[in-house]
């Protein structure tokens, strides 16, 4: 098992104002999906709390940036 993750950046330029840290939250899959037939899994990054709003994230395993053709990105959904 590779662990995969998350890596955020911020574009620029910044807007002026206070920064805030994003708090990170990575969701399991369903246990009907770990235990099911499927060869897939859903993995899901919650990142909320953060300022300024516009970030990127990209999904890397083993250090290097995961193929986005692979699988789905969904995507931002603000609250």
């Amino acid at each position: 098992f590779s662990p995969i993750f998350p890596i955020f950046s911020h574009f620029s330029p910044l807007p002026p104002g206070p920064r805030s840290a994003p708090s990170v939250h990575l969701l399991a899959p369903p246990p009907g999906e770990v235990s099911g037939p499927s060869p897939t899994l859903s993995l899901t990054c919650l990142v909320r709390g953060f300022y300024p709003e516009s970030i990127s994230l990209q999904w890397q395993k083993n250090q290097a940036p995961l193929d986005q053709t692979r699988g789905q990105l969904l995507g931002p959904l603000k609250e």
